[in-house]
């Protein structure tokens, strides 16, 4: 089905440039971005009493978007190198080897390609519709999915932010409702759990100083093709939003957590556990043009009575991945978890955004039994744009 779906997207690409040369000027443009972000910073072990170089989101990404037409639009994003985690320790992580500082993300590496290309897809708007094809964010309908991420700070992120594979090949279909009421959605994409199929159901609404974005999102469970009879993971997200002058305070609320035990090893996993919850508050505040900032906060609980599994007959199927006798995954994720902290960002030019400065502290994967991290960064994002057309 991928390839399938390379192959509209190119054939929707080609027809939109034939219709764009026939197009009016109107309406067309387009930018490419380039994005370097460096953050460095220290991680603290509260249970090893142990110190680490954090790297935060120390990424480059390229970003490729624009208007062929006033009814055909694409989007395309790269994500060239990512850091990784944590440094074991603070001497090697200033005097030691590269490796293990980052990673390059290209086709055919060790890396996985989809950390490579993160979306690539046109839009056709007629009227009040929209048609997306390519590959894009499925229906998650939080707003903590709505910044761009290189935007993010992963350790005050959400561990099913982190977790979840949310780019996927697929076609989306959108209706706007009349006198900016709202948005409705529906969605059909590959699913990264076992090549399957998933389908997704938005809306999204603005009502005065009041906006959401909710959403229901349905794939087959990890063990889908061994066990067909199982029950589909369903996940809903319901992001919620509120503006008042210069403030801005943000709830959303997914019936899934992610996995804190395996990230912590500085990995992704592929799919989220669906029995679990995840709360993500935060507020901020626009001072002026040069500077903003504010607080973020995760809260991450995974019901181990249904453990990356499900329930069949008497018993809990959990993917080979967890089936290790000697894995102390259950009992490390018992408790909650939170990712919290504050942040403020600083734009030096006259004029323009395009430099920040960013700081930000807090605390990752905090349980009530005292373990977790401490961290500081301190860090620099350019955005280079290059009008194209």
């Amino acid at each position: 089905m991928k390839r399938f779906l390379v192959v509209c997207a190119a054939a929707m690409l080609c027809c939109s440039l034939v219709r764009a040369q026939e197009a009016e000027d109107t309406g067309r443009g387009a930018e490419l971005s380039i994005i370097p972000r460096v953050d460095v910073g220290v991680l603290y072990d509260l249970e090893s009493k142990s110190a680490s170089v954090s790297f935060g989101n120390t990424n480059l990404y390229t970003l490729f978007e624009g208007n062929f037409s006033e009814q055909w639009s694409f989007s395309l994003c790269n994500h060239w190198m990512a850091s990784d985690w944590g440094y074991p320790s603070f001497q090697e992580g200033l005097a030691g080897p590269t490796a293990g500082l980052y990673h390059i993300n290209l086709p055919g590496s060790g890396n996985n390609a989809n950390n490579f290309l993160d979306w690539v897809y046109v839009t056709w708007a007629p009227q009040n519709f929209e048609f997306t094809l390519g590959k894009q964010q499925t229906l998650v309908g939080g707003f903590e999915f709505d910044d761009y991420d290189f935007d993010v700070n992963p350790l005050m992120a959400s561990d099913f932010w982190s977790s979840y594979t949310c780019y996927q090949w697929g076609l989306t279909a959108a209706y706007n409702l009349p006198n900016e009421i709202g948005r409705v959605a529906v969605q059909a994409t590959t699913n990264a759990v076992n090549r399957s199929i998933g389908l997704g159901l938005g809306w999204d609404g603005t009502y005065g100083p009041y906006s959401m974005k909710w959403s229901v999102y349905a794939s087959p469970s990890y063990e889908y093709k061994e066990y067909p009879s199982a029950p589909w993971n369903v996940l809903v997200s319901l992001g919620n939003r509120l503006e008042l002058g210069d403030f801005t305070f943000t709830a959303d609320y997914f019936n899934a957590c992610g996995d804190p035990n395996y990230l912590g090893d500085g990995n992704q996993v592929f799919y989220p556990s669906v029995y679990g919850n995840t709360v993500v508050t935060s507020f901020a505040f626009n001072l002026d043009d040069k500077w903003d900032f504010g607080a973020k906060g995760a809260w991450n609980k995974v019901n181990v009575d249904h453990p990356y599994g499900y329930q069949d007959k008497e018993s809990v199927v959990i993917p080979a991945a967890y089936s290790d006798p000697e894995n102390e995954l259950i009992a490390a994720v018992d408790m909650p978890s939170v990712n919290a902290g504050a942040w403020v960002s600083w734009y030096p030019l006259a004029e323009s955004q395009a430099l920040r400065v960013q700081a930000s502290a807090g605390v990752n994967s905090m349980r009530r039994d005292g373990t977790g991290y401490v961290f500081a960064l301190l860090g620099v994002t350019y955005n280079f744009a290059l009008k194209l057309w």
